[in-house]
Formats: C-alpha cells, sequence, structure tokens
C-alpha cells in the first residue's frame, strides 16, 4: 500500500524537506524599502478584530480569491472549499437519499462541520435548520459575489465564539464595486451529456461622494446524477469469490433485501418470496432477483431483492438564485452607515427507488409468506412508484450597522451592528408507503396492486426546517500604553445572539405510520451574550505578542472563557516565525440535546458478524437504525497549538510551514453504528436504550445477523489531530511571458479517535477515508491577453477497512490514489470581454472505489468524470 512503500515515504518526505532546504539554502534578500511611506494602510485579517498593515500575521490563514476558484474548475463556493487541501477528509454535498440533501459544508482538519465557524465579512453566519443548526449551508452562498476567502486554521473560539475549535472560514464578499459585470457560463458532463450546469450572474456598483452600493444576482443551475448513469454505481451481482454462486451484499451493489424477502417468525432465517419469480417475470430479471443469502443471514437463507439503483439518484441536482447588496453611506464626519442584504432561493431535486418498508404482522395465509405463521416482510413498494424528494431553501440574510472613529481619542474606531437571519427549508416528498392504507387495505380486502389499492397506499411527507438568528454586537479597537515596539492595540466587544430552531415533520411520519422515510421532529432555542478582548503588544521592534479572551454565558449551559496567546517573530525581513495556543469550548447542537428518536438507515459495517462467522470481506451496508437525542450532553473543551514559519525566499516566491496539534476532550459526537456493533461485541460498550444491536438467532454459538441497531449522542473520550500544512507560492516574469505556482500540502500524522464504543481512542491516521496527504497544485502561463492554467487536486491512498487481532483494531487492504487534472484557457479581450474554456477532470478519473467495485464516499470524491466548462464574461 502507498503509506507503507518505501518509494512512497521517499517521495513524502522528500516533499517537506525539499521545498523547506530550498528555503534554507538560498539566499536571503532584504528588499525592505527605507523609503516606505510613514503611514501604512492597517486591514482587519481573519482571526483578529484589531486592524494590522502585516498581513502575515501569529496565525496562519490561507486565501483563496474567486480568480483562484474559477481557474481550480470550481462551480460553487462549496466546490472551492470542498476540493481545499485544508478540508482533510472531504465534506458533505447535495446527495440525494439525505435527508440534508440540498446542503453542503465544509470540514476543516477533518474534525467535523459543527466546529468550524463561517463567517461573512467577519460576521457569524448561522447554522442551517436542516443541519440541526450546528453548521452552514455553503449552498446559500452566491459565487458572483465572492471577494476571495480566507481560511484560518487555528482556534478563534477567544474571537468569534465556540464554534471555532477547528478553524474558521472567513467569506469575504465584494463591496465598494464600480461599473457593472455580466458572466455566462455553462458546462457539459461527459457521462450525462447535454447541458449539465449553468451559471449566469449581474454585478453592478455605484459609487457616490459618500458612499458606495454593490448589487449582484447569481443564478446556478446543476443537475443531479443517477446511479445508473456510472458503471461504478449502477446495480451489478458478481461471483467475486468464483464459486459459481452469488452472495447477497458481498457479491451485490445497488440491490437491496428490501424487494419480497420473508423472515421466519424467530429471525432464524429469511427467505425469498414464493412470488420473487413472478416479480422478475413482470418487472424484468434485472430488478428482481433470488439471491442466496448464507453469508448475509445465514445458512440456507434467501433474499428476493430489488435493483434499486436502477431508478435512484446519487448526486441531487441544485437551482440556485441569489440577491446580494452592499452598501455604506458617511452620514457624518467620522460616521458611516454599512448594511447587507442576501435573499437565497435553491431548489433541489433527488429520487429514491420506490419505498423500502417493512411489512409488519405479514398474515399467515398472505401468498409471500411461506411460513404459515404471521411474520416480518422486507418489501419494496414498486406499484406506488419512485419517492420524489423536492426541497426548497430560503433564506433571508440582514445586517445594518453604524462604524466610525474617534479622533480625539487617537483615531479609535468603533463599530455597532444587528444582524437578522432566517431560514426557511421545506422538503415534500412523493410516493412513500402509508401503513395507514395497506392496513383499510387489508382489513377490507381490496387488492394491494389495484388502483384503488395501490392510491389509498401512497402518502406524501412534509418537512419543515425553520430558524430565526438575532444577533447585536458592538466593538471599540484604540491603541493604547507604549512598548519598546510601539503602541499597544486593544480591541473590547460586547456580543448577544439567540436562536430558535425547529424541524417539524408531517404528524403520520412523527407517528411512525409511513414506510420508507426517516427523522423524526426536533426543536430549541439558545441565548448567548458574550464579552470579548485581545491585544497586540510589540514588544520590540521585531516581536510581537498578542492576547485574546471571550467570555460565553449560555442560557443552557452555563459559561466558559476561551483564552488565546500568539507571538509573531520578525526575525528578517523575509521571515515570520510564529507560535500561538488557545483553548475553546463548544455547546452541544440543539438537534443533539432537544431531537425527537428518529429513524434512519445508516451505513455500517458488522464486523462482529463478520468474524464469528468466518466471513473475510465484510460488507458495508444499511441497517435499520434509531437514533436517540441527549439532554444531559456537556460541552467539549479543545486545546490547539500551532508553530509555523512564513519565508519569502526572493521576491515574489514564498514558502509556509505550520505545525498544528488539535485536542478535543469530552468529544460531542453520535457513535457510528459500526462504533456500537463493535463495542457491544466486545463488551466495551454496556447496551442501554441509546445503544444497542437487535439481532437474529445465530447457529452454534455464532452471532446472528443485526435487525436493528440504536445509537445515539454522547461525550466519548478524545478527538486529536496532528499534522503539517505546508505552502508554495510564487510569480516569474519572463521575456516570453508570466508564470505562477501555488502549491499548498496538509499532512495528517496522527488521527486519535474511538474506533469501538466504549473503547480508548487509537490513531486512525490514513485509515479508510481519513488520508495522511492532501495537495492542491495550480499553475499558470500568461502571454499578453492570454492564459493558461493547470490544476491538479491529489488525495493520499489509505487503507480500506479494518480488523480485530485480540484487543486491538488494526486497519488492512488498500484502497487507491486520487489525482485530478482540471485545465483552462482564458482569452481576455478588453472591452469586448473575456471567454475562459476548460475541463475538469482531464483523464476522466473515477472515484476511489473499494477493491470489489464499489463507490462508499461521496464526502471524499466525486462522480462528476470529465466536464468541459465554458464561460463569458463582460465589463463596464
Amino acid at each position: 500500500m502507498y503509506k507503507n512503500s518505501l518509494l512512497a515515504n521517499s517521495v513524502r518526505f522528500a516533499l517537506v524537506s525539499g521545498a523547506a532546504m530550498t528555503a534554507f539554502t538560498a539566499p536571503a534578500v532584504f528588499a525592505a524599502d527605507e523609503q516606505a511611506a510613514d503611514k501604512v494602510e492597517r486591514i482587519e485579517v481573519t482571526g483578529s478584530r484589531i486592524k494590522r498593515s502585516d498581513l502575515e500575521g501569529a496565525s496562519p490563514v490561507t486565501t483563496i480569491t474567486a480568480d483562484d476558484m474559477k481557474v481550480e474548475g470550481n462551480f460553487t463556493v462549496a466546490d472551492a472549499l470542498r476540493n481545499s487541501n485544508l478540508n482533510s477528509f472531504g465534506s458533505f454535498s447535495e446527495r440525494s437519499g439525505s435527508s440534508a440533501q440540498s446542503q453542503a459544508t465544509i470540514n476543516l482538519r477533518g474534525a467535523g462541520s459543527s466546529r468550524t465557524l463561517v463567517l461573512i465579512d467577519g460576521k457569524r453566519f448561522p447554522g442551517s435548520p436542516t443541519l440541526g443548526g450546528s453548521s452552514a449551508n455553503l449552498n446559500a452562498i452566491p459565487m458572483a459575489a465572492v471577494e476571495r476567502i480566507e481560511i484560518l486554521t487555528d482556534g478563534a473560539s477567544s474571537t468569534y465564539g465556540s464554534d471555532a475549535i477547528a478553524g474558521v472560514v472567513n467569506i469575504i464578499m465584494k463591496k465598494n464595486f464600480q461599473g457593472i459585470e455580466f458572466n455566462v457560463g455553462g458546462g457539459s458532463r461527459d457521462r450525462d451529456g447535454g447541458l449539465t450546469s449553468k451559471e449566469f450572474s449581474v454585478v453592478a456598483g455605484y459609487e457616490m461622494d459618500k458612499g458606495n452600493i454593490t448589487f449582484a444576482f447569481d443564478h446556478q443551475d446543476r443537475k443531479g446524477i443517477a446511479d445508473g448513469d456510472r458503471a461504478f454505481s449502477a446495480p451489478w451481482m458478481r461471483d467475486l469469490n468464483g464459486d459459481g454462486e452469488i452472495q447477497a451484499y458481498s457479491e451485490t451493489d445497488g440491490w437491496s433485501i428490501y424487494g419480497a424477502t420473508i423472515a421466519s417468525p424467530d429471525f432464524s432465517e429469511a427467505q425469498a418470496s414464493p412470488l420473487c419469480d413472478d416479480l422478475a417475470a413482470q418487472y424484468g430479471d434485472n430488478v428482481f432477483k433470488t439471491v442466496k443469502a448464507d453469508d448475509d443471514w445465514g445458512p440456507g437463507s434467501t433474499y428476493c431483492m430489488y435493483a434499486y439503483g436502477n431508478v435512484s439518484y446519487n448526486k441531487a441536482s441544485v437551482d440556485r438564485n441569489t440577491v446580494y447588496v452592499d452598501a455604506n453611506y458617511e452620514i457624518a464626519e467620522d460616521v458611516e452607515w454599512f448594511g447587507r442584504i442576501m435573499f437565497t432561493q435553491n431548489n433541489s431535486f433527488g429520487r429514491y427507488a420506490p419505498p423500502a418498508a417493512a411489512w409488519n404482522n405479514m398474515s399467515a395465509d398472505n401468498p409471500h409468506n411461506p411460513y404459515g405463521e404471521e411474520t416480518k416482510g422486507y418489501f419494496r413498494w414498486v406499484g406506488i412508484g419512485t419517492r420524489d424528494g423536492n426541497v426548497d431553501d430560503y433564506n433571508q440574510d440582514y445586517l445594518t450597522g453604524l462604524r466610525g472613529s474617534i479622533s480625539a481619542w487617537n483615531d479609535a474606531t468603533w463599530e455597532f451592528y444587528y444582524h437578522y437571519n432566517k431560514a426557511d427549508n421545506k422538503s415534500i416528498g412523493e410516493y412513500y408507503l402509508s401503513y395507514s392504507g395497506l392496513a383499510y387495505n387489508e382489513a377490507n380486502g381490496i387488492d394491494l396492486g389495484s388502483e384503488a389499492g395501490v392510491n389509498n397506499m401512497k402518502a406524501t411527507t412534509l418537512t419543515q426546517d425553520r430558524a430565526t438568528f438575532h444577533q447585536y454586537n458592538a466593538g471599540i479597537g484604540f491603541d493604547a500604553f507604549e512598548l519598546p515596539g510601539g503602541a499597544v492595540a486593544h480591541y473590547f466587544g460586547m456580543e448577544y445572539f439567540e436562536q430558535d430552531f425547529a424541524s417539524i415533520y408531517d404528524a403520520q411520519s412523527e407517528a411512525g405510520l409511513i414506510g420508507g422515510s426517516a427523522g423524526n421532529s426536533a426543536g430549541g432555542d439558545r441565548q448567548v451574550w458574550a464579552a470579548f478582548y485581545e491585544a497586540a503588544m510589540p514588544l520590540t521592534d521585531t516581536i510581537e505578542l498578542n492576547i485574546a479572551a471571550r467570555y460565553d454565558d449560555y442560557s443552557d449551559f452555563g459559561n466558559n472563557v476561551a483564552p488565546k496567546a500568539s507571538v509573531r517573530w520578525q526575525a528578517l525581513d523575509n521571515l515570520v516565525v510564529r507560535a500561538s495556543y488557545s483553548e475553546a469550548f463548544r455547546a452541544p447542537a440543539l438537534d443533539q440535546l432537544y431531537a425527537a428518536t428518529t429513524f434512519s438507515a445508516d451505513d455500517g459495517t458488522d464486523y462482529p458478524y463478520c468474524v464469528s462467522n468466518g466471513i473475510a470481506d465484510c460488507p458495508e451496508k444499511q441497517y435499520d437504525t434509531y437514533i436517540r437525542a441527549n439532554k444531559d450532553l456537556g460541552p467539549e473543551t479543545s486545546e490547539y497549538i500551532n508553530l509555523g514559519l512564513a519565508w519569502d525566499i526572493v521576491d515574489n516566491f514564498g514558502i509556509k510551514v505550520d505545525y498544528f496539534d488539535l485536542k478535543i476532550d469530552d468529544v460531542i459526537s453520535r457513535r457510528s453504528i459500526t462504533n456500537v456493533m463493535r463495542g457491544i461485541a466486545s463488551g466495551n460498550l454496556a447496551p442501554s436504550d441509546t445503544f444497542y444491536v437487535v439481532r437474529a438467532p445465530g447457529e452454534a454459538g455464532k452471532l446472528g445477523k443485526a435487525l436493528e441497531v440504536g445509537t445515539g449522542y454522547g461525550n466519548s473520550d478524545k478527538l486529536q489531530i496532528k499534522g503539517i500544512d505546508v505552502g508554495l507560492n510564487g510569480n516569474f516574469e519572463t521575456d516570453f511571458g508570466d508564470f505562477g505556482i501555488a502549491w499548498t500540502n496538509s499532512f495528517v500524522l496522527e488521527y486519535v479517535e474511538e474506533v469501538e464504543g466504549g473503547s480508548g481512542a487509537i490513531d486512525t491516521a490514513g485509515w479508510s477515508g481519513q488520508p495522511e496527504y492532501k495537495s492542491v497544485f495550480t499553475t499558470t502561463y500568461t502571454m499578453g491577453d492570454h492564459r493558461v492554467s493547470w490544476n491538479m487536486n491529489y488525495t493520499d491512498s489509505t487503507y480500506e477497512s479494518s480488523k480485530s487481532v485480540g484487543d486491538t483494531i488494526v486497519p488492512e487492504g488498500s484502497l487507491d490514489s486520487w489525482l485530478i487534472h482540471n485545465i483552462s484557457y482564458t482569452y481576455d479581450a478588453g472591452s469586448f470581454g473575456a471567454i475562459m474554456l476548460g475541463v475538469n477532470n482531464l483523464t476522466d478519473e473515477d472515484p476511489v472505489l473499494s477493491s470489489d467495485g464499489k463507490f462508499e464516499n461521496a464526502d471524499l470524491y466525486n462522480n462528476y468524470g470529465r466536464e468541459y466548462r465554458a464561460s463569458y464574461t463582460l465589463k463596464f
């Protein structure tokens, strides 16, 4: 495997050490301009509210410009962040088959999206109610209105509050724009054909003597992807071990037990319905098929499986319209009003196969029942039709405030603002199973396949996710006291915000009377007030000490103080050395505290069952899962250490190296069902009302198949992430054109987490879904009006699975690395506009598949394939 290869380790070592040696062996260049102006403009950098002139601060900040996003082939803001090397283990994106179908998140360091704070222009962007109010939905942010994105990879709870444990993503919007800019573009995926994505935007700005107003309209839509349209996600059956038989799940993909399968009354075995061949004759044997289930349920078992992959979608569609307005106006000397309005409407379509739902209490004389006793069936209710999910997200964001300076206080700056956000997301699901309708049909002898019978069983679901956010913030920055290096800069502020969140399911779904649906209602509210302070102390001309602290008082969690200290040393004119230490606190999300018990069909791997029954290839599949909230959840705490340097080796070429160590104690997490099944089987996790596994009877002392798994939220041991970030950036002017390079790399040295419920945390860096190395390399060549770019996005190989060896869990197997090439050409025709032509995934790479050919990780890899893109931009 890659990570254990001597050559691979040598290459990896050379990447860091070679870059570092280049820096240290290059001649030092002292290019300070002694004739610089006495007064240098100060700006606010992400991670601090103190304005300063040094762009390279005591905490590492990575910047992605709007131009970078286009050159790298990104269509949305979410794409740009998801493709960053700092999004270590991938993140959620719009996906059919999920209750968060229309959403997209960012997951810095692999610490979880709820531990990454998203800001817009330095102001908190609240979490989406569809995501429980804990994570921001990046699909609510318009691409056309973004100026740049700043990513702080350091703890920032002392400045912004509890969610900034792993870092901060600050999306800087366009302001003080002048003129008008039109952009239109489209894309076509090679494997889908036709126009699969479209974009149109207008950005305009008007400058006045005392202010500016900037307006943007942005439209983007991208079609979804059906499972059947990709060879690796279309349903298949293969005799992988060459024994002449197909075994359910271990030798199938895109097929489900929910076809017409009947469990024995004591659940010791399962058999395909006697009518399975009739269903295959009616719908095709590529839709229904009898398959052996010796490995999955037990010896002698068979399933009547259904090929859901023929009709289901993997990627949901997105159709978004956004209106954005930013304005500022000088209302008096040294007093300016500022405001922002943003409306976003996002529609998404996803398709699931017909309802997969249990037929409970199936009568003894039912023709599907081979046992002659009342029992349970696993059925696909094909007559009802495919389940279509239509999601409509509507987000309103308003901000207004005043800011200014006080000349009598040595030009102290102040700011006050009010921020209001309202999210209203609706999800309508068509063609689900009504258990009430099924019972009515059975009680009245109505043929289930008749038009009347099918209509009685059809149900429509409704989920309404709503959240409101009110925030008041005021602060003042001033210089006071002198140190040998200059005046000490201070900032003091106070903040109050309140959140109300509700996720309301229709009454039939809440009552458990809908088949093929998941989820349940949740709601809650929280009020927080905070006071924060920071100071930048120039101890000498070259050393600056920064301290910060924030006090938060929660209505439901008491209070906390989050401190931070950092040092910046200007060791040479072209070398900055930095270090920081911070502590943070994060309260549980509202849905983790207050949600009703929720049904889900979670993916998991039942390793204990496979070990007990001698099954070598243990497949991942869906299990009936019940998720419980925990009103007694406690907060988690963290410590974050960063050590780094930034070296301008020569003019226009520099390197940054940062070592980080993030440790989170009392981790708030929902145990995966794999974790629960392992923990209960080993005895490290005591069964409870929350954590349990219901199994079918096993034979000869062996474990039986898992039928139902219970999980929920708790405070587990710890999560610790250690690693190194390396970035190189340069621009070179020559007589035959200009060259630019940007190379960012992230290495995960340790990722310590709980793998088995109730046991201690272990290092899982390099395990499946957790690559030890991610890299993004972009180079550009510009000659006159022409520019060519080449972007490479690399994800390291990983282990494939894990196994128990004695009391230890160890990884095994190998998954490939992933390298994607994106190229583009831009011609700037001046007043006639600019044309960009591009190809994403030039070599048409598949996502990384499991050893048996399954696509199992949509967070880390995408299934778009090669895509041709074109856009035209015209500015006045």
